[in-house]
């Protein structure tokens, strides 16, 4: 009994010394992995020289996995097929297809495409480089490439140096060195030698490292670069820290050639073509007798005049089912030249309604229909605002054969009074519309009317009454945009679009100015300027073989770099833009190098 009592005590001290039983629960599992993959150690070493093999091991901390690395691994001098990959555990092994060149540095760029086989954490921007002579090069050349319209970054786009300067050298030679951009476009060529290149941006469509595609976007330099804008490593510490940039474009396709011909209603052929004829679309119906000294048809034309109508008017015509043509026009051949051009063609029309007024059984048959009336579309309908310049239109499914505007009125209603010398003016192209510019009062209410034969079509259809009350534009409901703009350079058209990239309002402008954009609905918007060299009324590409850059292209943004504009009821903006600020390309300050002579 004296030794059970002398152990209690001692029992009861020991455990002090334990952590007593608890609830078990499960572990947390630790903080989340967010570093990527490191590489301990590799086989040539990096930047290794005289290296003669024919495979690569690169061994890393933890396990890998790689992510589209067919799409994002770049060799630098390229060859004509990729190495093959190689996944061991923790080591990648990069095997060469074909021989490697004798002195000469060699870059693997993988981009992202190397991330940890848990949580996805990327190793960005990672390079390895090694020789087959005696030292490394080790200079770099940075940049940034946006889209020339749209300046937007381009991702994915080969970056290209040469030795040769010849203006065919991208066309039919491999580069000497190659990168690829990253998500904001920047890029980073590394490991070259003091030299000067000619450099050149390609979306390459076939990955040839060719520019051999019209429809393959491009950037230039119109100058080599030179050796002073080369980088040492120490230099380059970061590949967003950059001032050169080039800006991509797709070269406009100027082959002429008819792509598409069809006959979508009784009275109408449609011709596409790959762009606007160089002259004129001539038609011949060759299975009919008709008087060719009259004129059978109505010309029409599409917006971007690719596409031509012929409305056709001689009814003899139009009621063959199958109507066989000989178009004749101007077709450019493989070397630009136009070549005039003869083609037979077939264009058929099924009428639907007379094939299923022919199913129609009993008295139906026998019943004369009941002839239709003409569809009007207007522009505006009952209870909208017009804003004082804006235009009603009238589309029609066919060219009219008559207007009367004895017909045809608008009516104040807050004064009892009509609208005197009410024109209707057809459109420029388009033969089927026509509109109405009148000076809109805010706030008055109107209404439109017109008459049964106000509008009668080529058919001899004509509309029923037409009526619609709508009103003269609350200014309080809408906002106004003023934008001092300096240092133009004539001709600058500047746009307001909104957030759907629709063009809200244009002006052209010749010298440094303020700008009003009157009437602007409340939404957001941001407004492009650009400067329009030749004067033709729009944004022109360039051209790599005649050296032509595209016209420069600016987007408006504040101080603090904000490009949309939240326009308010009732509320009046005032801005400020210079041209010359070329900071809206990223978030360092840029400058287009592209055209080094400021052209």
């Amino acid at each position: 009994m004296k030794k059970i009592a002398l152990l209690i005590p001692l029992a009861f001290i020991i455990s002090l010394f334990f952590p007593r039983c608890a609830i078990q629960v499960a572990p947390t599992g630790g903080l989340k992995d967010t570093i990527p993959p490191v590489m301990l150690h590799s086989q040539p070493k990096m930047y290794a020289t005289l290296f003669k093999g024919e495979k690569i091991t690169l061994t890393f901390d933890e396990f890998i996995k790689l992510e589209k690395i067919s799409e994002k691994l770049v060799l630098s001098p390229p060859q004509k097929q990729l190495p093959e990959f190689r996944m061991k555990g923790k080591r990648l092994e990069i095997s060469f297809a074909e021989p490697l060149s004798d002195s000469t540095t060699y870059t693997l760029y993988f981009a992202d495409a190397i991330v940890d086989n848990n949580e996805g954490n990327k190793l960005e921007n990672f390079e390895f480089a090694f020789s087959t002579g005696t030292h490394i090069d080790s200079l770099r050349l940075q940049g940034k490439i946006i889209g020339a319209f749209d300046k937007t970054p381009r991702e994915g786009v080969f970056v290209m140096l040469y030795e040769n300067f010849n203006d065919s050298t991208p066309i039919i030679e491999r580069p000497r060195y190659v990168t690829k951009t990253n998500t904001n476009g920047f890029f980073r060529l590394s490991n070259l030698k003091q030299s000067n290149y000619k450099i050149f941006a390609l979306a390459d469509g076939n990955s040839n490292y060719k520019f051999d595609q019209i429809s393959e976007e491009i950037a230039f330099r119109e100058i080599p670069i030179d050796t002073s804008m080369l980088l040492t490593p120490t230099q380059a510490n970061s590949v967003t820290d950059t001032s050169l940039i080039l800006r991509m474009f797709k070269e406009e396709n100027k082959t002429i050639t008819l792509t598409d011909y069809n006959r979508p209603q009784r009275r109408l052929l449609k011709f596409g073509f790959t762009n606007p004829l160089a002259d004129t679309l001539v038609v011949t119906p060759i299975n009919i007798n008709y008087d060719s000294t009259k004129q059978w048809f109505i010309n029409g034309y599409s917006p971007a005049l690719d596409t031509i109508h012929f409305w056709i008017t001689d009814t003899i015509i139009s009621r063959i089912d199958t109507l066989e043509v000989i178009a004749t026009y101007s077709k450019t051949d493989s070397l630009l030249n136009l070549v005039t051009t003869q083609d037979t063609l077939r264009m058929f029309y099924k009428d639907e309604s007379s094939t299923a007024s022919k199913q129609k059984r009993g008295k139906e048959e026998n019943e004369t229909e009941k002839e239709s009336t003409l569809n009007v579309k207007l522009s505006v309908g009952n209870n909208t605002s017009l804003t004082p310049t804006q235009k009603i239109r009238l589309n029609f499914p066919m060219p009219l054969l008559s207007i009367d505007t004895s017909l045809i009125s608008i009516f104040n209603l807050s004064d009892s009074v009509y609208l005197p010398n009410i024109k209707i003016k057809p459109d420029s192209l388009n033969p089927t519309q026509f509109e109405i510019n009148q000076p809109w009062a805010n706030l008055v209410p109107y209404r439109f009317e017109a008459l049964p034969g106000a509008f009668i079509n080529l058919d001899g259809i004509t509309n029923d009454t037409l009526r619609v009350n709508f009103n003269g534009a609350n200014p309080e409901k809408y906002g106004s945009i003023k934008v001092a703009l300096s240092k133009i350079k004539p001709n600058v058209i500047a746009e307001l679009i909104n957030d759907k990239g629709t063009i809200f309002d244009t002006k052209t402008i010749t010298c440094d100015t303020i700008i009003t954009f009157s009437y602007v609905k409340p939404a957001t918007y941001s407004i492009r300027l650009i400067e329009d060299k030749n004067r033709n009324g729009k944004w022109d590409t360039g051209n790599y073989l005649n050296c032509i850059q595209p016209e420069n292209v600016y987007i408006y943004h504040d101080e603090n770099k904000n490009k949309e504009i939240q326009v308010r009821a009732n509320w009046e903006y005032e801005l400020k833009y210079n041209l010359n600020s070329q900071q809206d390309v990223g978030s360092n300050e840029l400058r287009d190098v592209s055209n080094p002579k400021g052209e």
